[in-house]
């Protein structure tokens, strides 16, 4: 009887942790929005978490943590709000955000060495929610 509850714990182990992964993998697939847009399928609430943390520690600063750019540097250096759908209008891909993050863009300091590719992609799904705030 034992051995049976073991095989039964360790297979409802295996299901869960197999979910978990199937899961993490789909996190980075990509979808259409309603306007035909590329948006990542998912990222979890744990992901976003720490994305919105990153983000207040590294980037609110200049990019204000409502994404808007209302800082004192936001000003100074013409930081884009990420809530104007304007702004918004010409394709602003995930490639294009990895790319700013990583390797900085004018001011903007590069993050490719102070943050990993997870966290960089975490950051970009979350600058992306600034916009549907907007909507």
């Amino acid at each position: 009887m034992r051995t049976i509850v073991k095989t039964g714990l360790l297979l409802l182990a295996l299901l869960v942790y197999g979910g978990s992964l199937l899961h993490s993998s789909r996190a980075g697939m990509r979808t259409e929005d309603k306007q035909g847009r590329k948006e990542p399928e998912s990222i979890s609430p744990r992901q976003l978490a720490q994305a919105k943390t990153l983000f207040n520690e590294r980037c609110a600063r200049c990019h204000g943590t409502d994404g808007r750019g209302e800082t004192v540097i936001g000003y100074m250096l013409s930081i884009p709000n990420f809530t104007d759908e304007k702004w918004w209008t010409e394709e602003k891909s995930d490639k294009r955000f990895i790319a700013s993050i990583t390797h900085g863009k004018g001011e903007m300091p590069a993050f490719g060495k102070k943050f990993s590719r997870q966290e960089i992609s975490a950051l970009t799904a979350y600058v992306r929610r600034f916009n549907k705030a907007s909507r």
